[in-house]
């Protein structure tokens, strides 16, 4: 029942995903400010398990400041930062919140930046040129990278106990997605006929960074003590859940295609 649910969803949901990212436009900034909110809002119900609770207003700020992240300069993403500091320190030094404030604006700051600037980037990768191919090759490469490293992780795993955030997880298997994530970048190449600069990058980003991503909301998630961040997709979990490798590999990809180029 549950691999008909990740089946269904994954039909129906991928297309208009793709789709969506292809197009870009305001019909992508706006499914991306969903998943950045999401986010947010996956993260603030995890850690109110551990008693540490992040405010109401944060979550409400991240939508300004994935906006900002997404669509303006460095410079107004500091600005907004700063006002978000404020506003957060001014409600607390006037109710006069002492106790644990250093953690608390710490994983305030933390799940800002985690859920709506990373993301950002895939916005802001798709502003390139030809970034829709960008995109798309980004997304497929993820999904693909983390098939093969399932598998090769399953069939030929030794090694586990490798990463403490996820014991399943084999040294055989981050192997062969990274090796996985360089072949799929080779066969982009040929699709969409990119540089070898590309190749590098996309094989950079998704081999290292993308599997990293998944095994950083593993850690998340093991010191919480949850399986899934949520249930928002049936099947699936939740969006952390689903979005986890894109969330660091995007910016990532982003930062050494602006530099590169």
């Amino acid at each position: 029942m549950n691999l008909l649910k990740r089946v269904i969803v994954a039909v129906i949901f991928i297309p208009i995903l793709l789709f969506i990212y292809f197009k870009g436009g305001i019909a992508m900034l706006i499914v991306l400010a969903m998943i950045s909110f999401l986010q947010m809002y996956e993260i603030r119900e995890l850690y109110h398990k551990k008693s540490q609770p992040i405010p109401l207003i944060a979550l409400i700020l991240n939508i300004p400041l994935f906006l900002t992240a997404a669509l303006l300069s460095y410079q107004h993403v500091y600005a907004v930062f700063l006002a978000i500091l404020i506003i957060i320190m001014g409600i607390d030094l006037f109710r006069n919140r002492i106790n644990n404030s250093w953690n608390r604006f710490s994983l305030i700051f933390f799940a800002l930046f985690y859920s709506a600037c990373l993301i950002a980037a895939v916005y802001r990768i798709r502003m390139f040129s030809q970034g829709h191919f960008l995109v798309i090759g980004l997304i497929s490469l993820i999904w693909f990278t983390d098939t093969f490293a399932y598998f090769i992780g399953k069939t030929f795993g030794r090694r586990r106990n490798i990463f403490a955030a996820s014991p399943d997880k084999s040294l055989e298997g981050f192997i062969g997605g990274f090796i996985f994530s360089g072949l799929g970048a080779y066969g982009l190449y040929l699709l969409f006929d990119l540089s070898y600069r590309e190749i590098i990058i996309y094989t950079i980003a998704v081999g290292i960074f993308g599997q990293m991503g998944d095994l950083f909301e593993s850690m998340l998630k093991r010191d919480i003590g949850v399986k899934d961040s949520s249930d928002f997709l049936p099947g699936h979990g939740g969006i952390l859940d689903r979005f986890d490798s894109l969330t660091l590999a995007a910016p990532v990809f982003y930062l050494i295609y602006y530099f590169w180029k």
